[in-house]
């Protein structure tokens, strides 16, 4: 009889040429693998609830590595597809979060299906990440593994000038809706409390769910850096200094703090920024470069295919995130993969990821502030660039724990703490 435990995981977005949310679960997919035998629910390869058509399971799935993986797409249940239809169109965006609930349901039928034609050991709610739709997998009678799970924390208020008037209203709302919910909401009350092993994105997360539900979890970063790291030495001395930005353009990316910093350097040309992403704001942006007088310090590539952005790290000596609410960026791992340093506010999974040795963390104050002392950890990088090779080779030594191949042993450890407690508490 085999040892190896029969897992069930709920993972809404799957994708092996996806990244975000998507690439989560995938890389634990592919990590666990070998050490679990794994049935995978899932409801998105694509871009919406439904959309499927970039995971062709025979295509991605690798049947010569070691262990058990079988997929099973949950479709969206009519309501839902009539209720996201809405949100497809752009019309009302959070009638998502209405046919997301009901697919929740789908998910929970087809996972008693499964228990009635096979047996699992526990269940392990993987993903997404947010606590907000808790699902109702813990209903069943298994072990119960959560996350890891962020969504918790709040937008920095100082930074709401960030923001546009609407974009304001929407983090007033926001900022309100998440503290009315975890306070508040009696389901996602009972699956915080019902599962066995609880797992936290980031140490803010895990800070906010023992302070307001008195409940302890594990912290651990949702993702990590995928294969070996490497380090093109190639590209130094670092004259200029190549920086990467990703993300979309939009308000809560704050690029416009990067923005702003290049424009207080004493002198620009010693900088060259590569932006890659795409946004409601690229025109804006732009037009404040252009105002600023630095617009041929930035680069503008617009979408990029994944394999683009891992060669721009290559070739970038710094890599900035701005992100005004994140967990943990699916970037940072990128470039730590490339031992590309990274220069970062300093608060969500960024704090808890980057240390001196190979990061820079800008206090999150208020915009005006943080633009300063982002100018000012530039400047001092121009004027010693060879700090930035050091901190390129520090990431070799220092990073290798961030790791996805060192990720099973701990999962294994949650699953195995998670089936102990599990028959404490149902023989008691």
């Amino acid at each position: 009889m085999s040892d190896r435990l029969r897992v069930l995981v709920l993972a809404y977005m799957i994708s092996p040429v996806r990244g975000s949310e998507y690439a989560v679960a995938w890389n634990h997919i592919q990590a666990m693998r070998a050490h679990c035998d794994l049935t995978v629910l899932y409801g998105s390869a694509g871009p919406h609830m439904g959309d499927a058509t970039d995971f062709d399971v025979p295509t991605f799935i690798d049947r010569s590595k070691p262990g058990d993986v079988a997929f099973h797409f949950v479709a969206e249940p009519p309501l839902a597809r009539r209720l996201n239809a809405l949100n497809r169109r752009g019309i009302l965006t959070y009638s998502f979060y209405l046919a997301y609930r009901i697919w929740h349901r789908r998910a929970l039928a087809e996972a008693r299906w499964l228990m009635a034609r096979e047996s699992f050991d526990l269940i392990h709610y993987l993903g997404p990440i947010g606590y907000r739709e808790p699902g109702y997998l813990w209903r069943i009678p298994l072990p119960y593994v959560w996350g890891p799970i962020g969504g918790a924390t709040s937008f920095p208020w100082g930074f709401r000038s960030a923001l546009p008037g609407k974009g304001r209203l929407r983090l007033i709302a926001r900022t309100l809706g998440n503290a009315i919910q975890l306070r508040y909401s009696a389901r996602v009350t009972k699956a915080l409390r019902r599962a066995d092993v609880l797992l936290s994105a980031t140490t803010e997360n895990q800070a906010i769910f023992r302070r307001m539900k008195g409940i302890e979890s594990q912290h651990l970063p949702e993702n990590g850096i995928e294969g070996a790291i490497t380090l093109d030495t190639a590209k130094f001395p670092a004259r200029p200094i190549r920086i990467l930005w990703i993300g979309s353009l939009e308000a809560r990316k704050g690029l416009i703090l990067l923005i702003e910093a290049i424009g207080m350097l004493q002198d620009a040309q010693h900088v060259h920024v590569d932006i890659l992403g795409e946004g409601p704001l690229r025109g804006e942006l732009m037009l404040r470069a252009a105002d600023l007088g630095i617009s041929s310090r930035f680069e503008w590539h617009g979408q990029v295919s994944r394999q683009r952005v891992l060669d721009l790290l290559d070739n970038s000596h710094l890599h900035v995130i701005t992100g005004l609410n994140e967990a943990n960026t699916t970037s940072i791992w990128e470039a730590l993969g490339r031992s590309v340093p990274v220069l970062t506010l300093d608060h969500c999974g960024m704090h808890d990821i980057i240390a001196p040795a190979y990061g820079i963390g800008i206090p999150v104050t208020q915009v005006e502030q943080s633009s300063q002392d982002m100018a000012a950890a530039l400047q001092g990088l121009i004027d010693a660039p060879e700090r930035l090779e050091a901190m390129a080779r520090a990431i070799v030594t220092d990073c290798d724990r961030f790791r996805i191949i060192h990720r099973p042993h701990t999962f294994l450890n949650a699953y195995n703490a998670a089936i102990a407690r599990y028959r404490t508490r149902t023989a008691g």
